[in-house]
């Protein structure tokens, strides 16, 4: 463990003051601005204040290669993705949510995909899996790194009225998302996954409200269900008894 002032502990306190604005945002702002003109303006200033801080925090105390930005385990990263996006889309499936191709313009394709990769990929895995994940791993070791971050992003996940299944879902994505971080030691990979996950049900699922999902939606499928949950419990399990990618010197 590092001493008292170390750099890993100092950065873990200015990533605690990053995320002060959150508290007024969570209480007024995105209640104000949620489904109007200005949510998309205000989602995309908050991930480029995150890049910002997350960038000024990091690179004051470690390279960027350090924070997860290199090229390891960029493959390993990219196929568990795919079994993860698999997943998901068999646990969409196998419910009544009327799915319907979303995407029903160019404009809009491209959009949500240099969104969700350029500003949900990049933010959410430069702060969580990359800047959080080190420090954490600096200060207390992989353990912490690994459940720490998990945790954080499953509370980043609360919010407008979502509070428990916002955090079960960000919870257990955290969970996968950290095991390959933990494997592949890179997050280069990990964003385009992330903008991929994102961006395979935004596809086909329509914009429904948290209670539809928590009242309405039933499984009408139960293989499918099966195979949701034993592709999502296998991945957990080969992460668990990976071996380590291997990785060049950070």
């Amino acid at each position: 463990m590092k001493t008292h002032g170390s750099p890993s502990q100092s950065a873990l306190i200015e990533i605690g003051i990053m995320f002060l604005p959150g508290i007024p945002a969570y209480l007024w702002l995105w209640p104000n601005v949620d489904d109007t003109a200005w949510s998309l303006p205000v989602q995309s200033a908050v991930y480029v204040y995150f890049i910002a801080c997350s960038l000024l925090i990091g690179l004051r105390r470690w390279s960027a290669a350090q924070l997860g930005l290199n090229r390891n385990g960029i493959a390993f990263s990219l196929i568990c993705g795919a079994v993860l996006i698999v997943g998901r889309l068999f646990a969409i499936f196998c419910t009544n949510i009327p799915v319907a191709w979303q995407f029903n313009t160019p404009e809009r394709l491209i959009g949500d995909v240099l969104f969700y990769l350029l500003l949900v990929g990049v933010t959410e895995e430069l702060v969580f899996r990359g800047l959080m994940y080190r420090a954490l791993e600096e200060w207390r070791g992989t353990r912490w790194a690994f459940w720490g971050t998990t945790i954080a992003f499953g509370l980043w996940h609360v919010g407008g009225g979502r509070a428990v299944f916002g955090f079960l879902a960000g919870f257990i994505i955290g969970l996968i998302f950290a095991g390959i971080r933990w494997r592949a030691g890179g997050i280069i990979g990990l964003i385009v996954v992330h903008a991929l996950v994102d961006l395979s049900s935004v596809a086909i699922m329509p914009d429904v409200r948290i209670s539809y999902l928590t009242t309405q939606v039933q499984v009408v499928n139960s293989l499918l269900a099966v195979l949701s949950e034993v592709t999502l419990v296998g991945l957990l399990i080969y992460l668990w008894k990976a071996p380590l990618v291997r990785q060049t010197n950070v």
